[in-house]
């Protein structure tokens, strides 16, 4: 019956049949029905946080060293230092029996980078790190950084290699900043708290406030690659916009997984809020349709059969940048996110 449910919300706007009408200025190249052939990975299986996977930020450094250097200031770094020291963190940890936060799996996953090497016992290496975002680097740093025959950098590399090459490290895992879908689940995984207990007993922050485009365009922004050189520029408005819309699909997405484990619907009305404000000053189909299938959440069985269609409404706004070029999305979007909280 749920499933009915929701598979009629879907019907109603042509989805059942595989195809999505979008409205949004730019060509459709990826099909709803295209997507449908890809398995979905739910929850946080689209990030690889294994700690037996874990090179850690110093492989990454000795190649990304402008980024290592952003990096090193930020709160994701020296969270390592002070999270164990806060007087709030130490009451949530201590409301739900929590004895060392660096090592309690609850705690440690969102808040560390965890490696395990051999047969030694997990330990935390750092705060938030390279691999919390990008994914555990072991089956692709290697392969990340071949550049053919010849070509001793990215410089050098032939376009068809660097097809070939990024293909590759998409299939082993890593989560590339053109992988926008992919990369935001990576940050509502931790930031989106659906763990009932640590919202309801300790008093922890559900992490509503988190939102996709102005956060990463704020202290953690690292485009050195994308500029292709030593300058870190606010990335372009229509990667920006596509980001925000993004974002609006993966605020409902984990509002759904909350209410599978038992959170109240407010989040899914929350987020359905906030899609409907998009949808006041923008036409896009593929928004229209989110705030359809939110509306049609009213309990966690079918918040369960949502998911997974909001992922592949999202995934089709990031692939196709749907949005980019509505200049109506730029009020909306909030400042730049800084640790000074502007």
């Amino acid at each position: 019956m749920c499933r009915t449910r929701v598979m009629a919300v879907l019907w109603l706007f042509g989805l059942s049949v595989g195809a999505v009408v979008l409205r949004t200025g730019l060509a459709s190249s990826i099909t709803y029905a295209d997507r449908l052939a890809t398995p979905v990975l739910l929850g946080q299986d689209l990030i690889n946080r294994d700690p037996a996977q874990v090179v850690g930020p110093d492989a990454c450094a000795e190649c990304h060293e402008n980024e290592h250097q952003v990096w090193m200031g930020t709160a994701h770094r020296t969270s390592a230092q002070t999270l164990t020291r806060n007087a709030e963190a130490k009451r949530i940890a201590a409301a739900i029996g929590v004895r060392r936060i660096k090592t309690d799996e609850r705690c440690a996953t969102c808040h560390f980078t965890i490696q395990k090497i051999e047969d030694k016992r997990p330990k935390s290496i750092s705060g938030v790190s390279c691999e919390s975002c990008h994914s555990a680097a072991a089956s692709w740093v290697e392969p990340h950084s071949r550049f053919g025959h010849n070509a001793a950098t990215a410089d050098d590399e032939t376009l068809l290699h660097r097809t070939a090459r990024l293909s590759n490290c998409d299939s082993l895992g890593m989560i590339r900043p053109a992988r926008l879908y992919e990369l935001g689940a990576a940050c509502y995984s931790c930031h989106s708290i659906a763990d009932q207990e640590l919202i309801q007993t300790a008093g922890h922050p559900n992490g509503e406030q988190f939102e996709f485009a102005s956060w990463t365009q704020g202290d953690i922004r690292h485009n050195f690659v994308r500029a292709g050189s030593d300058e870190n520029p606010r990335s372009a408005p229509e990667r920006v916009r596509v980001m925000f819309l993004v974002g609006a699909a993966l605020r409902l997405e984990y509002a759904c997984r909350a209410v599978t484990d038992g959170a109240p619907t407010d989040a899914i009305t929350n987020a359905v809020a906030n899609l409907g404000a998009i949808d006041e000053v923008v036409d896009i189909d593929a928004v229209s349709q989110l705030i359809e299938i939110g509306r049609g959440v009213e309990g966690a069985a079918v918040a369960a059969e949502a998911i997974e269609h909001v992922r592949e409404i999202g995934m089709l706004i990031a692939e196709n940048q749907i949005g980019a070029d509505a200049a109506q999305l730029d009020p909306l979007i909030p400042a730049s996110r800084t640790r000074e909280g502007q």
